[in-house]
């Protein structure tokens, strides 16, 4: 593909560009109906030798679908390019020979309102960050803005940053914000999560807080909120920290969590949502995977006849980590767009089984990982009722898989050997062997 781009990707700022590399970054894939790629370009200008990351989507429809809406994305005012948001490609073109739509970031036909963040917060929210500066005649005297996370059609995370100055007293100060750009309204079921639980947290009701919530800009898509200050405990485990009072006050603040009844979530995840993610997850790894067909049907085969219908309860949905600051004594959780109403041994599972993996990617000793998620297992269960424990090692066997889907979908470096040593432990969890 490398070649391909060079060859099909036009400039609009009249320099020549090479493709020096072509990385695969993300894949999502539905039989018979769509592919979608998601590339990291390297790019470099051969007369300055100037190099620049650029993030580009190849997106392929089944039937004629592709060729219509890349017409109707050349009579629409999406493919017009917004001035300083992307200064080198045309936003949108289409390669015959492989029926391919490509978009050049920030330009996504589901996410129409990133090209115009990328300029700076609009009018309507500038005012609300600059009052977070707090009393004071505060005044912007530059923004900022930068891509840290984007899943194509999906959603994209922007950094703002601003430096203002109080015009009464001079005194400047810097502030970071962030702003989540989603496909559909799911930014606004998160803000309501996001409101509850600040909420409940600044009154004290809780083992943890949360980013506070600034804005929903619903003619934008777009959710606004406060940086988190604090360290992320993937990080403490890449350094090799002591966790083991980090995990214990993780435990027991997801154990709050989910003993409370009453914090609203606008969705649901049944029994049916979490057998048939998990199946997907396995045709796909079963797919790329042949040679584990059998270990990975029979994982699949046996979480999914383990699994029963259970109370629900509230969940984070994507607990790992990256999501979990500490602050001092302040727990923080965060990216919540998962949260939802669920079997809370979900979030368990999901966590542990992270937890238990990181000498995958990490020179701890390996025995370390897997004692730290045993910490944090034993900490959790002292706190809930111990019949749900009997659930762990199934959520933890489809964490495992789940794991392994995700590292296929993104390619990531040695992910063949990685994904035989997570089926092997998805096994091995069904098989009382870890819990």
């Amino acid at each position: 593909m490398r070649e391909v781009f060079e060859r099909h990707l036009r400039p609009l700022d009249g320099e020549n560009y090479q493709v020096r590399e072509c990385l695969i970054s993300h894949t999502r894939y539905r039989m018979a109906t769509r592919c979608v790629l998601q590339y990291t370009l390297r790019l470099a200008n051969p007369e300055t030798g100037r190099e620049r990351s650029q993030w580009v989507t190849g997106v392929m429809y089944a039937g004629d679908r592709t060729r219509r809406i890349w017409e109707e994305l050349r009579r629409s005012d999406l493919g017009r390019a917004v001035p300083g948001a992307s200064p080198t490609f045309a936003p949108f073109s289409y390669i015959p020979d492989l029926d391919m739509l490509v978009q050049v970031f920030p330009y996504d036909r589901r996410l129409p309102a990133l090209p115009l963040l990328m300029e700076g917060p609009p009018p309507e929210l500038e005012p609300l960050l600059l009052a977070r500066f707090g009393l004071g005649d505060w005044r912007a005297e530059a923004w900022n803005v930068e891509p840290v996370r984007y899943l194509t059609e999906k959603r994209a995370t922007l950094r703002l940053t601003a430096r203002a100055q109080d015009a009464a007293t001079g005194r400047a100060e810097e502030k970071r914000f962030y702003a989540k750009v989603y496909h559909d309204e799911e930014g606004e079921r998160t803000h309501q999560v996001l409101r509850a639980l600040w909420e409940k947290a600044d009154a004290g009701e809780a083992g943890f807080t949360v980013a506070t919530p600034i804005a929903y800009l619903s003619d934008l898509r777009t959710l606004v909120q406060e940086e988190v200050s604090g360290t992320s405990l993937q990080d403490m485990l890449r350094r090799g920290d002591d966790v083991t009072s980090v995990v214990r006050k993780v435990a027991r603040a997801l154990a709050t969590l989910h003993l409370n009844n009453d914090v609203v979530a606008p969705r649901h995840h049944r029994l049916r949502d979490n057998v048939a993610r998990l199946e997907r997850a396995g045709k796909f790894l079963q797919r790329t995977c042949p040679h584990l067909r059998t270990e990975i049907e029979e994982a699949v085969g046996g979480v999914v006849a383990g699994l029963e219908e259970v109370p629900l309860a509230p969940t984070h949905g994507d607990l790992r980590p990256d999501h979990i600051m500490l602050d001092g004594d302040r727990l923080i959780l965060i990216d919540l767009d998962d949260f939802a109403w669920g079997d809370p041994i979900l979030d368990v599972g999901r966590l542990s089984a992270v937890l238990a993996k990181v000498h995958l990617r990490s020179p701890l000793h390996h025995d370390h990982p897997r004692a730290v998620a045993q910490t944090f297992v034993e900490e959790y269960f002292a706190h809930v009722p111990e019949a749900w424990r009997t659930r762990l090692p199934l959520h933890y066997a489809g964490a495992y898989l789940r794991l392994a889907f995700g590292l296929l979908r993104h390619q990531s470096p040695g992910w063949p050997d990685k994904v035989e040593a997570m089926v092997e432990e998805a096994r091995d969890s069904l098989a009382g062997k870890v819990w």
